[in-house]
């Protein structure tokens, strides 16, 4: 029991250390687009499209740009559709911030990490990070 409990709180650390979780907050200016100002709408059916700045809406404290009117609606239908997951952490190193230009899709959800080096742990195995 002991070793498998050392060997979890190993693996916890070596995560941490891996992922350098990095506070968002501080390295972008707060009216920055999100997901590199891909429209989250089409993003989650796969494609990679920069909206409109004048087609924005905030929301979580996260900026999303829309490529047309229609799209926004659906967003301001259906947010949890489309806006990033999980509060904007990473899925990864659970309480990290996320950082909304590291992201990815997955069943069409939009997640964010705190590095490159999370979201390549992620897409090795998401499901393991998304267990409830």
């Amino acid at each position: 029991m002991r070793k498998m409990l050392f060997i979890s709180v190993l693996i916890t650390l070596a995560m941490i250390a891996v992922c350098a979780p990095i506070s968002y907050a501080q390295d972008k200016p707060e009216n920055s687009a999100a997901l590199q100002g891909f429209d989250p709408v089409l993003l989650v059916q796969g494609k990679e499209v920069k909206g409109d700045e004048k087609l924005s809406i905030s929301k979580s404290g996260f900026k999303y740009l829309f490529t047309n009117p229609e799209n926004k609606a659906k967003f301001e239908k259906e947010p949890k559709m489309y806006e990033i997951q999980m509060a904007g952490e990473c899925p990864v190193v659970p309480g990290a911030d996320g950082n909304p230009d590291i992201f990815s899709v997955y069943k069409e959800r939009i997640y964010i990490f705190a590095s490159e080096n999370c979201r390549t742990s992620f897409k090795g195995n998401p499901e393991q990070y998304l267990k409830p």
